[in-house]
């Protein structure tokens, strides 16, 4: 199985190279999931696999990239002689409307679960912050208002806007286009949400490859470049530490080892859930979409979606390694929207349409719509390790939001 493995993803790598160096969605799907399963076979002593998933996985991933060479073999649009523009006078103030509408949903959420600003100002009162309203989303069920629910999208529309002007405006702009990260991250600080700071990132990130096709900024990976990213990266993945630290309630070097554990655990655990739940589920009545895209189904009352979304923990380790995970990926969704074959032809289609968005946006063909409908694949792509992206209500908002958003800050010209 291990050899099975290492061939597909040599193939994958070979199939996508030329995208993953222009960090088109083919290439930056392909090189996530060579990372994690390669990641995962050295950890075949720590973690348990079975690898049919694995290797289910791996296929689909492939299929993917299939179908967007399919899409340059058949689909050369020419360019329609129109150009973009930024309407940069409008920049500075939706910057700092998004800003101060996401910055809403952390303050109230705060005050919401019974704590003030002043919890702030102590280390203790952090802790107790942070393990209060982690207990009250896991055990009692989250605090909800409408409210909180609303300016939850600004704080996802905030970074989709800052990553797709940073590129375009002056300095005091490209501040606030860094600013929209904050609210991600001072949910994270503050509430133990690790998700909405990871979504932050993916989305500016998305939208700023986005902008740089639209207006034909090449992204030149040099060394200055790869430094900056390590150190974001670097960044990231500091503050989701210290976020998972005050979750716990405390500080201390049990702590801290314990949490350095676990990230192995959010790392690769999903190459374990998926890879077992393949192995072992019995094929059921297709829910047809309902369960990738269960902010919809919920909503209309199809299905309930729990905290999670999976209530079924697997301990992803042996020899000695422990850690629990419920997080399956988007291919269980997938698996049981549409079947094993069904999910085979929607990555191949969805390669497809995510090379044909690209094109027309690059040849300024419904540019605006099709802006929305890449950003939308990056994130759903990005996510596609945790669960599927358009399992929840406020993303799916926040595009139509971001859509009416990219339409007002950008006009059409002919050349």
């Amino acid at each position: 199985m291990t050899i099975v493995i290492l061939a597909l993803i040599i193939a994958l790598l070979s199939l996508s190279w030329k995208y993953i160096l222009r960090l088109e969605p083919a290439g930056i799907f392909a090189a996530m999931w060579a990372f994690f399963a390669g990641a995962v076979m050295l950890l075949q002593n720590q973690i348990e696999q079975r690898h049919e998933g694995q290797i289910f996985v791996l296929v689909s991933v492939t299929i993917f990239v299939m179908g967007t060479i399919f899409c340059d073999t058949i689909y050369q649009p020419e360019a329609t002689g129109k150009k973009l523009e930024m309407r940069k006078e409008w920049i500075t103030p939706i910057l700092l409307i998004l800003i101060a509408g996401a910055m809403v949903n952390p303050i109230y959420s705060i005050a919401l679960h019974g704590f003030s600003l002043q919890a702030l100002l102590s280390m203790q009162d952090l802790l107790n912050m942070n393990r209060a309203i982690s207990e009250d989303r896991y055990y009692t069920g989250e605090a909800y208002s409408v409210i909180n629910q609303f300016f939850l999208i600004f704080s996802y529309a905030a970074p989709v806007i800052g990553g797709f002007c940073y590129r375009l405006v002056g300095k005091l702009n490209k501040f606030l286009c860094v600013i929209t990260l904050i609210p991600g991250t001072f949910i994270a600080l503050t509430q133990s949400m690790k998700m909405v700071m990871m979504t932050s990132f993916i989305l500016w990130f998305a939208s700023y490859i986005v902008c740089s096709y639209s207006y034909n900024l090449p992204i030149h990976i040099k060394p200055k470049v790869i430094l900056r990213f390590i150190l974001i990266i670097l960044g990231f993945f500091f503050v989701l530490f210290i976020s998972m630290v005050f979750r716990t309630g405390e500080v201390s070097e049990r702590t801290i080892l314990d949490i350095s554990q676990k990230f192995v655990t959010y790392a690769l655990g999903h190459m374990h859930c998926i890879d077992m739940w393949y192995t072992t589920y019995t094929p059921a009545e297709l829910a047809w979409g309902s369960k990738t895209f269960m902010g919809i189904s919920n909503l209309l009352g199809i299905e309930e979606r729990v905290q999670g979304i999976y209530p079924e923990y697997l301990n992803i380790g042996k020899n000695g390694f422990y850690g629990i995970s419920n997080v399956y990926t988007i291919f269980r969704p997938l698996v049981e929207d549409v079947g094993e074959v069904g999910t085979m032809l929607v990555m191949f289609f969805m390669g497809y349409t995510s090379n044909y968005s690209f094109k027309n946006i690059i040849t300024h063909r419904n540019v605006f719509v099709n802006q929305v409908v890449i950003i939308a694949i990056f994130a759903y792509l990005m996510w596609s390790f945790v669960a599927s992206f358009y399992a929840y209500t406020s993303y799916l908002a926040m595009f139509f939001l971001i859509y009416l958003i990219l339409r007002f800050i950008q006009k059409e010209s002919t050349l």
